[in-house]
């Protein structure tokens, strides 16, 4: 798994050397190698939908995999992975954390992302937020469906009702919660217990955000298609990779970058029980950022970047980036 990693980054630093310290700087959390989540934990991290902890007495970053999510993690983490904005709506004057809680401070580093949850009904407001208590297993479960029905994202998934021991008494929102996040892969139980009141660790919040980037990501099936972003926000890119076989993706060309850029990459090996396949491949996730209004193409190529033979796929994509958000205040709404 090691040398499928560092054959990717080689072939990421000899074609866009400016994205390679993403993807290295991540993979240094000395509390990671060896988690049952270090794929996902240095995915997330790479894309920028997580960070660390901090550093430890020795000065070296740490990611605490086994802490648990605060619910002001929570809604930092679901703002920049879902892109949580204004939308259509539009106010006289600048919300504040403190329009819809009572004990979030408007300082607060998560307060704006607390208030693009509360715009989008990720979080109940009125009352108390609490912003330091844990993040049990079904809140993810329900924050997660809001944020789908709030960028009116549809997933696939299979049509079957999950059966769990511990989640046949919860309200109705929570059982199509459970039955949403297990069919579309991205939460499953263990033993037939979903476990809905148990803390989510920060390991665990990992695997759930690239279980829905990999779903909410373009992808093979979007080959050949014009893309609409606004200004401003972020998308990805995931095709299917096999580092061990020497071929990888490469950005062939990006006709205008000043109307996108890629600013990260990342592999993620396929799993089976928490465990990387070695050798079957997984899937590159690469990230670009909308800069200004206009179009342009992208077209990548899966190929061994040391032969001049021609790739064996390309990945056509036009993409069309349309004025951001206007200004959120002076309207009537």
């Amino acid at each position: 798994m090691k040398k499928m990693l560092f054959l990717l980054l080689v072939v990421i630093v000899m074609v866009f050397p400016g994205m390679a310290a993403v993807d290295l700087s991540a993979d240094d959390f000395k509390d990671v190698r060896g988690h049952w989540a270090e794929q996902q934990i240095v995915a997330a991290a790479s894309l920028g939908f997580m960070i660390g902890m901090g550093t430890d007495d020795q000065g070296q970053q740490i990611f605490a995999p086994e802490e648990t999510v605060s619910r002001a993690q929570l809604a930092a983490v679901l703002q920049r992975t879902f892109q949580l904005d204004y939308g259509q709506i539009r106010f006289i004057k600048q919300p504040l954390a403190s329009d819809y809680y009572h004990d979030v401070d408007d300082e607060a580093w998560y307060a704006e992302s607390l208030v693009m949850c509360a715009i989008n009904n990720i979080f109940a407001t009125g009352g108390n937020f609490s912003p330091q208590q844990p993040v049990s297993r079904i809140e993810i479960a329900r924050s997660i469906v809001r944020s789908f029905d709030a960028k009116g994202i549809s997933a696939p998934m299979i049509m079957l009702m999950p059966f769990y021991e511990d989640t046949q008494f919860l309200p109705q929102e929570d059982i199509n919660a459970v039955t949403f996040v297990s069919n579309t892969g991205i939460m499953k139980g263990y033993n037939n217990y979903f476990r809905p009141e148990s803390d989510l660790t920060r390991a665990e919040l990992a695997r759930i955000l690239m279980s829905c980037i990999s779903i909410m990501a373009i992808n093979e099936t979007n080959d050949g298609e014009d893309y609409q972003v606004p200004a401003g926000q972020t998308f990805v890119v995931t095709l299917n990779s096999n580092p061990s076989t020497g071929y990888a993706w490469m950005i062939k060309n990006v006709s205008d970058e000043n109307i996108f850029k890629p600013i990260a990459s990342t592999y993620l090996a396929e799993d089976f029980e928490n465990q990387p396949l070695v050798g079957r491949g997984g899937r590159e996730f690469w990230q670009f950022q909308a800069l200004q209004a206009g179009t342009a193409q992208l077209q990548m190529a899966y190929a061994r970047p040391w032969e001049s033979v021609q790739p064996s796929q390309l990945f056509n994509l036009q993409v069309t980036v349309t004025p951001g958000p206007a200004a959120n205040t002076g309207g009537n709404d």
